[in-house]
């Protein structure tokens, strides 16, 4: 018998306890939700009904999320798509953590089929998390998020064309940098909620901007996954601000189906609210799809942007043919990021209408920007 006919594998919990926890992973494919059926059924309100699988094919073994509504992490990054396993990989989802292992055939499982926390213990790194969602929920409860907004601008006149709405709090137990806030809300389920909160506190404030500019929002992946509830958000900022055009940001690698594309474009028009596509580059949208449901803007990611100016010919070549060919498609093109006047003028040289970055301006507080307007006025 061949040696790699002896491995199976497993998941195995990580945890600060004592307690060992295993379960191998025998049917195909094997199952983990909370539904009674699932191969692997976890107690946790955070988990989906049918949350994600594992499958295996010879020697290879894979992991694919059922459009869960709070996500799969593998190794600590949210999958959007099947994803292959190695050994040592983790996977969390909700509150619980597990690392993938292949082992002896003669292994054996340490579980039954039914799990919850205080079952199989929690790590540390979950422990410390637990502790923080009270404070989590009051944020939500009360509302205390400070909107700081960074300026667009246009290259043909350099003229502030808009703002983009960025979330900040303060608050001494939770985390002032927006991506680790971000994650902790995942890890609560909020992420959502959170989304909504940055954005009607937001506009609730940007439409005092001088100028009426547009606003430009953003959404995290699962919004996508809930098209009717974020249009309802959407058309509730709306009504807020009639005298500001509103953009809602999708991040380009939450960008799914064609035709799912296409529901959420028609929901947009209807209310009169613009798409622009985040960190475009970063992802894997091609333009034939641009063509079948079109956003009004393309914000490139700053990956293509840092240093453009030091980058080689064929580089900027190729962002030169893109930015034409998106904006023959009726696309205004922006460019992330931009820290220096040499990336300025590159990013001007290839055709770019926009631009966006700490060259322009940093997020501000809206009184320090009506005092910097008032102060040139």
């Amino acid at each position: 018998m061949k040696e790699k006919d002896n491995v199976k594998w497993v998941l195995e919990a990580v945890t600060d306890s004592n307690k060992e926890w295993r379960v191998v992973i025998e049917k195909d494919p094997f199952i983990v939700g909370r539904n009674e059926d699932c191969e692997l059924k976890l107690t946790d309100k955070r988990i989906s009904r049918r949350h994600f699988e594992i499958r295996r094919g010879g020697d290879l073994i894979w992991i694919r999320d059922l459009n869960s509504t709070n996500g799969t992490f593998v190794n600590h990054k949210k999958i959007n798509q099947a994803e292959l396993l190695e050994q040592g990989d983790t996977i969390s989802i909700g509150k619980f953590k597990f690392c993938i292992k292949n082992v002896k055939k003669n292994y054996s499982p340490i579980a039954d089929k039914t799990y919850s926390m205080d079952s199989m213990g929690i790590s540390q790194e979950f422990k410390d998390l637990e502790a923080l969602e009270p404070k989590f929920r009051e944020l939500l409860i009360h509302r205390d998020v400070i909107p700081h907004f960074q300026p667009i601008v246009k290259f043909s006149d350099m003229e502030i064309i808009g703002y983009e709405i960025l979330g900040r709090i303060s608050d001494e137990y939770l985390p002032s940098n927006p991506s680790e806030l971000l994650k902790l809300a995942q890890s609560f389920g909020y992420d959502s909620e959170l989304s909504a909160l940055f954005r009607e506190v937001g506009v609730e404030i940007g439409r005092y901007l001088p100028g009426s500019p547009v606003l430009f929002v953003n959404t995290t992946p699962m919004e996508i996954y809930e098209t009717d509830d974020l249009l309802e958000s959407l058309k509730k900022i709306h009504d807020m601000a009639p005298s500001n055009r509103i953009v809602v940001e999708i991040n380009e690698k939450a960008i799914t189906t064609k035709n799912e594309m296409s529901m959420l474009r028609n929901g947009l028009e209807n209310l009169n609210i613009g798409l622009a596509f985040d960190d475009f580059g970063a992802g894997q949208t091609r333009l034939v799809e641009l063509a079948k449901a079109p956003p009004d803007y393309l914000k490139f990611d700053a990956s293509l942007i840092h240093e453009i100016h030091l980058a080689p010919k064929r580089l900027h070549q190729m962002l030169s043919t893109f930015v034409k060919a998106a904006q023959d498609l009726g696309i205004g093109t922006l460019a992330e990021c931009i820290e220096c006047s040499d990336e300025a003028k590159t990013c001007q040289q290839l055709g770019f209408n926009f631009a966006q970055g700490f060259f322009y301006g940093r997020p501000l507080p809206i009184d320090e920007i009506i005092s910097a307007h008032n102060t040139e006025n």
